[in-house]
């Protein structure tokens, strides 16, 4: 009975993590350049049953000796799905989108240091410095970077103009665009940021992907297909919670029994 408790309770978590995924993907919808995230499941590892020594006892009732028994699933992870969303025009001039695959750069100055972060999130704003120029910068005021990693700076009576190769018309910089051998290993550090947890050899500059100035990315969540994913996962929520109270009443049986 324990083990039909166990098994049911490591379905309900199993089943709450995906549906909070989901949830995370809904909420995001809006989002520029946010890439939804699929829940992957394993089951626990397998148990080994063998027969009782007294089969005599056990005529018509015995398993096959070896037999292998799940106990329970657990919630593997979840995938980034990298496929690209749909173009959105905006002809506002520091909006940026990647047409193909990798990432912009931008930091963040900690410090002496900058700390780079990577994003699909191309809408920019103008940050004044004291030498006569702006930087381009997100939301949260992290600096787009261009390809030797030093931010990228344009004169203050000149508007920013960016070729498909991202070389910035005014200067010399070109803006520099990343992708990793392992994009699975990003981590999401929230307002739509992610660190990369590899090494410094498994990330490399892209030359097939371009910029569309006045362009921005949609996230690729489809919200129909979320919503139906949402209802399947809630079923079996739901199932799983009337297993626990099935296996419940059958201990209790079993207890009166015992008792009686």
């Amino acid at each position: 009975m324990n083990s039909s408790l166990y098994i049911a309770t490591t379905g309900l978590t199993a089943y709450q993590k995906k549906l909070d995924t989901i949830s995370n993907n809904i909420a995001n919808a809006e989002t520029v350049g946010f890439k939804r995230r699929e829940a992957s499941f394993e089951e626990n590892l397998a148990i080994s049953i063998e027969n009782q020594k007294a089969a005599q006892r056990e005529i018509g009732r015995l398993t096959p000796n070896g037999i292998r028994a799940g106990f329970g699933v657990h919630m593997d992870g979840s995938k980034m799905i990298l496929d690209q969303g749909i173009p959105k025009e905006t002809n506002h001039p520091l909006d940026l989108m990647i047409a193909g695959e990798g990432y912009f750069q931008v930091g963040k100055q900690q410090g002496g240091t900058t700390e780079t972060f990577y994003t699909r999130n191309g809408s920019f704003q103008k940050s004044p410095t004291n030498n006569g120029t702006y930087r381009l910068v997100n939301e949260e005021g992290y600096f787009l970077l261009d390809k030797n990693n030093r931010p990228v700076e344009i004169p203050n009576e000149t508007e920013l103009s960016v070729n498909e190769a991202g070389r910035v018309a005014a200067t010399t910089q070109q803006i520099g665009l990343v992708n990793f051998t392992d994009p699975q290993k990003l981590i999401n550090e929230g307002d739509n940021l992610y660190r990369f947890t590899g090494t410094g050899n498994q990330i490399f500059a892209t030359t097939s992907s371009s910029i569309k100035q006045g362009y921005v990315e949609s996230s690729n969540v489809d919200l129909s297909k979320e919503m139906s994913d949402m209802i399947t996962t809630q079923r079996g929520f739901q199932f799983n919670s009337r297993s626990i109270s099935f296996a419940d009443q059958m201990m209790g049986i079993s207890n009166g029994i015992i008792r009686s």
